[in-house]
């Protein structure tokens, strides 16, 4: 190291930088880490600001995967339903008008449940209507 080197960094007769530029560089890098805290609660605050839509987002977006995922259930359980009866000899495509849901005379609901074991449990109901309109079970 030259001499104007060693006075420049203030260093010691071993080469090592001295107290006074490390003072210096501790004091330079604190000032940095105010400024980032400072930017990083700015970005805080815009997030705080923002975060009440994207809550609705999220609860909106987990309502619709809910709701297909019971769709797909009940795709499934009807599926299931149309292969077995199918293996019986029952030609679905035939006998399409007579499905409940697809008579007038009936009314059709269906239920689809995951268990914990993990199995879906399907619940059919089918009931005959009046000639008023009404359902008796």
């Amino acid at each position: 190291m030259t001499k104007d080197t060693k006075r420049k960094f203030a260093t010691c007769e071993h080469d090592y930088v001295g107290y006074k530029e490390l003072h210096r560089l501790v004091i330079k890098q604190h000032n940095h880490i105010k400024k980032q805290n400072k930017a990083l609660d700015k970005l805080g605050e815009r997030l705080a600001e923002n975060y009440g839509s994207l809550g609705d987002c999220l609860e909106k977006n987990q309502e619709l995967h809910k709701a297909n995922i019971e769709l797909t259930r009940a795709y499934n359980g009807l599926h299931s339903m149309g292969k077995f009866a199918q293996e019986l000899g029952i030609d679905i495509k035939k006998h399409n008008d007579r499905l409940p849901e697809n008579n007038k005379e009936y009314e059709f609901e269906q239920e689809h449940k995951l268990l914990e074991s993990g199995k879906v449990k399907h619940i059919y109901k089918i009931k005959k209507r009046d000639q008023d309109g009404d359902t008796n079970e």
